[in-house]
């Protein structure tokens, strides 16, 4: 069984990248440069780059309910999606997920599917790693995995570019229940209204 599936959204109709560029006010998510620390499971969410993400994040979440619809089709009235996607920021001498891991050893259903969104280029050692190999993906691309029970991660970042990304989770509706854990990068609990949203 293959550890990923590749599906593709037209970036013309629903334009994540140019949105994201705007918000973080620079002209090359690739150009961005290079860190001078390489990040930890407790700094990889503390960017300049993420603040300005979350703060302005209504300005991107249109296009993100877009893509998820697209995504799931005629499924999305059956599951919740990430109210909020993670941004991920892979500046070249750094990481951008502080440690490899399965979702679930930090409090995630096992029921959960990941969607990782690249809004780069990404390949070599500036991309995510499913079961320890490199994904190539270009923008457009969507990698569906199941993060929840499979190791992911990645490595400090040797390329000459920086790598941007998103991803979020969807759970089928049928499958979610209320629990007392809490998300890791910002305490938020598992719970609808909260970490998890409608369509």
């Amino acid at each position: 069984m293959a550890a990923f599936t590749r599906l593709h959204y037209d970036v013309g109709k629903i334009p994540l990248g140019d949105l994201v560029r705007k918000v973080l006010a620079v002209d090359d998510l690739e150009g961005l440069a290079a860190s001078d620390r390489v990040a930890t499971r407790e700094t990889d969410q503390s960017t300049d780059y993420h603040k300005r993400f979350y703060e302005a994040f209504d300005a991107v979440e249109p296009a993100y309910r877009e893509l998820a619809r697209t995504l799931l089709g005629a499924d999305a009235e059956h599951h919740y999606i990430q109210r909020v996607p993670t941004f991920r920021v892979h500046l070249r001498n750094s990481l951008a997920v502080g440690d490899w891991h399965r979702d679930s050893d930090f409090g995630h259903d096992p029921n959960e599917v990941n969607y990782w969104v690249p809004l780069t280029r990404a390949y070599g050692n500036n991309t995510v790693w499913i079961d320890k190999e490199p994904v190539r993906a270009e923008y457009g691309d969507v990698i569906v995995f199941d993060g929840a029970n499979t190791w992911h991660g990645n490595v400090v970042n040797d390329t000459d570019i920086s790598r941007v990304s998103m991803d979020f989770r969807t759970i089928p509706r049928d499958k979610y229940r209320t629990n007392d854990k809490k998300s890791v990068s910002f305490g938020m609990p598992f719970l609808l209204g909260e970490y998890w949203d409608v369509l």
